[in-house]
């Protein structure tokens, strides 16, 4: 009879019977919880709270000043005031993640003693930094393809300043990079503009000492000169004969050089025109610069703490300690069954 009821309680507790099992151990869960609510709750207490600052930058369709603002030789095609696509925004991110960017924000923050990485106990500081780095600050694109530049930091005025200074910072790497490059164009340009110019000055001058000898119009004084000193010979006129000979003499020696410079000094004058636009816009696109995004939401200081979340953390421990419980009661109950029946 009391194997009976032994038999009968065994399966009335029997660890399926979910609401029984936890009735039955509801003492050590009970344990659990409150211990769990306390550690956590200690926990989070201790985390270092942390406040957001984001930053939306939308990237602009306009890398060059020039194309943008003064050429005319592009139609209209580059507007200054448009949004760029996503491959822009793409770019903006590998900038934004490039060392050039992430170097400048630790210099100008020292943020290796401001994360309190001290060298004297780690022997990766560098490692340590860019891992508290990648924790604290993030860049990503949202689903409008905008780039949004996060900053979490235990004071909310730094965490905006840092926002605020990633902006100028990214403003500044990319104006460096499209800079260097406009720089060397730009020197290419000046060569060839100061070359053809010197080469034209050099033709001008050449041209003003034919025409210093008298060399003005080779068709008009070829008739001229050629119809007089006909009819000075035919008037038996000698030295006039011998005087208009020699402007026929000059006009022969000089003539198709005159022809040949003043043909390419015309096309020359229009490379050098062209070429001066070029100058002008490869000049205003080496020294002048833009802005390389156009700003939708600027950093604030935070009034709220975004981290940590503390009633979350308290709730996760503590039903991850209960499941964890529960997990481990019903386990070393079937050990213990598949034990007597051994």
């Amino acid at each position: 009879m009391n194997k009976h009821l032994n038999t009968m309680e065994d399966n009335y507790f029997d660890s399926s019977n979910l609401y029984v099992f936890l009735y039955k151990y509801k003492l050590h869960l009970g344990v659990l919880f409150v211990l769990s609510a306390l550690v956590s709750s200690l926990v989070s207490l201790n985390i270092q709270e942390k406040y957001k600052s984001v930053a939306v930058v939308y990237p602009s369709n306009t890398s060059s000043v020039a194309k943008a603002l003064i050429s005319s030789r592009f139609g209209g095609k580059t507007d200054i005031m448009e949004f760029g696509e996503d491959e822009k925004s793409e770019q903006l991110l590998e900038v934004l993640n490039s060392d050039k960017v992430r170097s400048r924000l630790v210099d100008q923050y020292d943020l290796m003693a401001h994360y309190d990485i001290k060298l004297d106990e780690t022997s990766t500081p560098n490692y340590d930094l860019h891992e508290i780095f990648s924790e604290n600050i993030s860049y990503s694109q949202n689903k409008n393809m905008a780039v949004e530049i996060q900053v979490l930091d235990h004071s909310p005025d730094t965490a905006a300043l840092i926002a605020q200074s990633v902006l100028e910072i990214l403003d500044n790497v990319m104006n460096d990079i499209q800079k260097e490059r406009a720089v060397q164009g730009f020197a290419v340009v000046k060569k060839a503009y100061n070359d053809l110019n010197s080469d034209i000055q050099k033709m001008e001058d050449s041209l003003a000492f034919i025409m210093s000898k008298g060399v003005l119009s080779i068709k008009s004084q070829s008739e001229v000169y050629g119809n007089a000193y006909t009819k000075a010979i035919a008037k038996g006129n000698m030295k006039a004969a011998e005087l208009l000979q020699s402007k026929l003499d000059v006009l022969a020696k000089y003539g198709a050089k005159y022809i040949s410079l003043k043909e390419t000094l015309e096309n020359e004058r229009l490379r050098l025109s062209e070429l001066r636009g070029k100058y002008d816009e490869a000049k205003v696109d080496a020294e002048a610069r833009i802005q390389n995004y156009f700003v939708v939401t600027n950093p604030y200081a935070a009034e709220k703490k975004s981290y940590p979340i503390r009633w979350l953390i308290v709730l996760l421990s503590v039903v991850g300690t209960l499941l964890s419980g529960i997990l481990a009661i019903f386990f070393y109950e079937q050990a213990q069954k598949i034990k007597v029946q051994l």
